[in-house]
């Protein structure tokens, strides 16, 4: 398991040349509440900039999403209804690409999806606060009650 545990308020407030510094090359990002709110289908600006700053330092970018498939206003490959915390359908689709897991990086919003996805691929972790927590899915609500609770025993 990576020890690489970090926290940012936003997506675009996490420090990317220090992550490439230390050799991150592969990027997952989580999309609702992440990088926009729940069903959305647009990447604001301030992202893709950031998306685009990455791969013309080499860095591949994906994102992985427990959401329904829509269409991008920004083509990025993406894999739909991820089933994170679950580490199976990701190791499918991007095998080659985690084969290093010290240059792999996941960013998300919630601890029981995105931070224990991370964790269980044993790769590095930033955790962002979510955009939007009014709209967001049932169980996503039930998960941010136990979120709290955790945060207050930590």
């Amino acid at each position: 398991m990576s020890k690489c545990m970090r926290y940012a308020q936003s997506v675009v407030e996490i420090d990317f040349d220090r992550l490439l510094d230390e050799g991150k090359r592969v990027f997952l990002f989580d999309f609702d509440n992440t990088i926009n709110i729940w069903r959305s289908e647009h990447i604001p600006e301030d992202i893709v900039k950031i998306f685009e700053y990455l791969k013309s330092k080499g860095a591949s970018i994906y994102i992985v999403s427990n959401g329904k498939k829509r269409s991008l206003d920004y083509s990025v490959p993406v894999i739909w209804r991820a089933l994170k915390p679950l580490t199976f359908k990701t190791k499918a689709t991007l095998g080659k690409e985690l084969k290093d897991r010290s240059k792999v990086v996941v960013i998300g919003d919630q601890i029981f999806t995105d931070v224990l996805f991370g964790k269980f691929l044993g790769v590095c972790v930033v955790k962002v606060e979510p955009l939007d927590k009014s709209r967001e899915f049932l169980g996503t609500k039930i998960l941010r009650f136990f979120e709290r609770i955790l945060k207050k025993l930590l």
